[in-house]
């Protein structure tokens, strides 16, 4: 979800923009020989996930999957029926465990009888997370206090849980992908390439011969990943490793064509690198300008970040990412935190950031 207001401010014009969006859901738009694109709906105010077929010698392999819902479901069936009609489906490939790219991974995996490919670590966050709590962990209390957060918006964070609905029964098994690790079902030179940051293990596929980056939510060009802190692992900071990924993506040559989670594919990966960089270095400014002036609590900087109402889901995706940007500045001591007499952590500028 775009939660960066300020990521509409920076400049797109030297973005290439090559294809415009599919007409409708379901129509495939060929961007590269033996890779073809298509969208799945979403019910939020983002409102579509990109998935792709990419042809290998034995088949096709489908690439993110989108959410599980009785549309969704029937855009695939037309496929199935239209399309794709007598071709060989090889696998299923999750970039990540978010619900948009894996939800109809299970239905896929067992209406074809193929593999799914996934990292170890999305794999098991997957099949990890707590599903329909019906009431917020003694854990997530403690934490919604100290961040200073007001118990009606504690009580919001179940909607972090209540997914059962959009995703299908997951496989029982996978195919492992590593760093850096071929991808035989579709030969060439083909790399599993692992991001950080917005996922745990995030696998994106490059080929330097097809100079193709399919990106995930890894690298997407409109709006900014979201970098967050759950709940589930407080002391989790995810922002250095999400640096050190947009590293790796800086290298990614201009002419390359990146194939992103959402949004039109693009080419210029530096450029969109840059400029994510500069807005969360904008965002770290803030904070520290902000916790000069007095100490503040992790939900009054989420507040001050972003000022504009939010519904349920997009305020714990907010607080996720002021807890991801105030855990990486206590870890490089660039902030101060200390808890007042009511167990609230307030933070404050070091004098030395």
């Amino acid at each position: 979800m775009n939660l960066e207001p300020s990521d509409d401010e920076l400049s797109h014009d030297k973005l290439s923009f090559p294809f415009t969006p599919p007409r409708s859901w379901g129509d495939l738009v060929d961007v590269a020989p033996g890779i073809k694109w298509f969208r799945q709906p979403m019910p939020y105010s983002l409102n579509h996930v990109n998935v792709y077929l990419l042809q290998g010698d034995e088949g096709w392999l489908i690439l993110d999957t989108g959410l599980d819902s009785p549309k969704t479901r029937g855009i695939w069936e037309d496929l199935f029926s239209g399309p794709l009609k007598g071709e060989k489906v090889i696998g299923v490939y999750s970039t990540h465990h978010h619900i948009d790219h894996i939800g109809l991974a299970g239905y896929l995996t067992e209406r074809l009888r193929v593999p799914l490919y996934m990292t170890f670590k999305e794999y098991f966050s997957l099949r990890g997370w707590p599903a329909n709590l019906k009431e917020v962990p003694w854990q997530h209390v403690d934490l919604c206090h100290k961040i200073g957060l007001p118990k009606a918006i504690c009580e919001q964070s179940l909607v972090l849980y209540d997914f059962n609905d959009v995703i299908s029964t997951p496989p029982l098994s996978f195919r492992q992908l590593k760093d850096g690790a071929a991808l035989p079902v579709l030969g060439g030179d083909w790399r599993v390439m692992v991001g950080e940051g917005h996922a745990p293990e995030l696998a994106m596929l490059y080929s330097a011969q097809q100079k193709i980056l399919i990106s995930g939510d890894q690298l997407l060009p409109r709006i900014s990943s979201n970098v967050s802190v759950s709940p589930v692992n407080p002391d989790d900071e995810p922002l250095s490793a999400w640096f050190n990924s947009l590293d790796r993506l800086a290298e990614i040559p201009d002419d390359v064509l990146v194939l992103p989670g959402h949004g039109l594919p693009f080419r210029s990966a530096k450029r969109r690198v840059a400029e994510l960089r500069e807005h969360h270095d904008q965002r770290i400014k803030f904070i520290l300008d902000n916790c000069a002036v007095r100490g503040f609590s992790v939900f009054e900087l989420m507040q001050a970040m972003y000022p504009e109402p939010l519904n349920d889901f997009n305020m714990q995706l907010a607080l996720g990412e002021a807890m991801a940007h105030v855990n990486y500045l206590l870890a490089n001591s660039r902030l101060l935190g200390n808890v007042n007499s009511d167990g609230v952590l307030l933070l404050t500028t070091a004098l030395s950031h």
